[in-house]
């Protein structure tokens, strides 16, 4: 439920037909099966594109649709971009901070297979646990009304990451070595002195075990600057939510 008392649920943008929009099957069979919501009830659709839209369910099964009622307003832009690299890790930690960074504003996920990763996918399920990834990150961005909800990339290195994040106006790499400077430095850095100022922000830190020797000064290549958390030693998925909390405070919508 949002903050208006309508559900949400997402379509991409090709769903919307003239006043019409047929939803996919997965929302359809959580409208239908899990729900159990009637016909001629109210909600809102949002696109991956971040178009809003007050809905009337008119029919309800395999393939639910809907009559537009009003085209909502858009949402402003958030002041930050963030994206994480985030390595796989054991159990169900890596889906806990796929939902965790969700709720504070993570913009795209990047998974990560690294060397000291302990967990290993098999190429022939990739496809499989990325599609589960896609439904853990909408089903957050439903709880916490995120619109447009973040992008999920599929499984890939460091090197996918530390490219795709080449623009970033701000690269932090969580880092237990020496030479690491305090998150305070690389984020006064990164604004000037500014604390409104509009950022992409591109966010790794390293699986159990830590990035190796050459990981990390491969992100530091790349423009990363280490960081440190402080004299404590932070598991593998407190890290990554620690970090997004703090530079939320510090320069995006949380502060």
């Amino acid at each position: 439920m949002t903050r208006d008392g309508l559900r949400l649920f997402y379509v991409p943008p090709e769903a919307v037909q003239g006043e019409q929009v047929v939803l996919g099957a997965e929302e359809s069979a959580h409208i239908h099966r899990v729900l159990k919501i009637q016909a001629g009830a109210i909600c809102r659709l949002a696109t991956s594109e971040g178009q809003e839209y007050k809905v009337e369910l008119t029919e309800i099964g395999e393939k639910c649709t809907a009559r537009i009622i009003e085209r909502l307003p858009g949402r402003p832009p958030p002041p930050l971009s963030i994206a994480l690299g985030l390595p796989l890790l054991k159990g169900e930690r890596f889906e806990w901070v796929l939902q965790k960074s969700c709720e504070l504003g993570a913009d795209a996920f990047h998974p990560l297979a690294l060397e000291r990763c302990e967990v290993r996918i098999q190429e022939r399920r990739r496809a499989e646990r990325h599609k589960r990834w896609l439904r853990i990150v909408l089903e957050a961005a439903k709880q916490c009304d995120r619109v447009p909800p973040p992008v999920t990339h599929p499984l890939g290195g460091l090197d996918d990451f530390l490219a795709a994040t080449e623009d970033s106006d701000l690269k932090i790499v969580g880092f237990l070595g020496e030479g690491a400077i305090s998150l305070h430095e690389a984020l006064s850095r990164a604004t000037g002195g500014k604390a409104d100022a509009p950022l992409r922000v591109a966010v790794l830190t390293g699986p159990e075990g830590d990035l190796t020797d050459e990981e990390a000064q491969g992100a530091m290549d790349a423009g990363f600057l280490p960081v440190s958390l402080g004299p404590r030693i932070l598991r593998a998925d407190t890290a990554p939510v620690s970090l997004l909390a703090i530079v939320q405070h510090a320069l995006g919508d949380m502060g």
